[in-house]
């Protein structure tokens, strides 16, 4: 998200005072010329937005009270869809959501591992998709399900969330330059070194 701020809206990621409120899950060196802080444990975020002690918040889902609507906060972007389209065209950019890891020294010793699993969440998305397709009025209870399904097929086609290495080579680099230039990482990276490479064309 960092970097389509900046890239898209130049938003000047240094001067902006940055705060964390989520446990790191490692941790790294973050370079000195970002201003970060740690909020206090006593400190709801929710509450710091709605207050005006913080100006912006960026989340993976919304806080609840945004949810319901307040006054006091709303979305950056309230055309929110018609954004995320249009960046998706212009950059055909699916932002991805998670990625699945294993020790590198299982996969010397079971390199079928890799394939084998990729192959199982690729089923398990297919079976969701058939899921999702299936409109019929009695399991699903949105009036207008079958017009969001063919508008998202229109702007991101039939796999949206596509699996592998191949369908998401741009993405991975996009972000890789992000961390780059962010200095999260401390040199390019090549994209292709961080995956099985019995994966890469799968």
């Amino acid at each position: 998200m960092r970097g389509i701020l900046q890239h898209e809206y130049n938003v000047p990621l240094e001067e902006i005072q940055w705060f964390t409120w989520a446990k790191t899950r490692m941790e790294i060196e973050l370079p000195k010329r970002y201003s970060i802080q740690a909020l206090p444990p006593e400190k709801d975020p929710e509450e710091m937005l709605k207050s005006g002690e913080l100006d912006a918040v960026i989340l993976a889902a919304l806080f609840p009270s945004l949810l319901n609507g307040v006054p006091e906060a709303k979305r950056l972007f309230e055309n929110y869809k018609d954004v995320e389209q249009a960046f998706y065209k212009k950059t055909k950019i699916f932002p991805i959501m998670h990625t699945v890891a294993m020790r590198e020294e299982l996969w010397k010793e079971q390199p079928w591992i890799a394939v084998s699993l990729l192959k199982a969440f690729q089923q398990a998305k297919e079976i969701a998709y058939e899921r999702l397709v299936d409109l019929n009025a009695y399991k699903i209870s949105l009036i207008w399900m079958r017009d969001r399904v063919a508008e998202q097929k229109a702007v991101v086609g039939d796999d949206p969330w596509a699996y592998g290495f191949a369908k998401n080579r741009h993405v991975l680099q996009a972000i890789a330059g992000y961390l780059h230039e962010q200095g999260l990482i401390k040199k390019p990276l090549d994209v292709e070194t961080a995956f099985a490479p019995n994966t890469l064309n799968l």
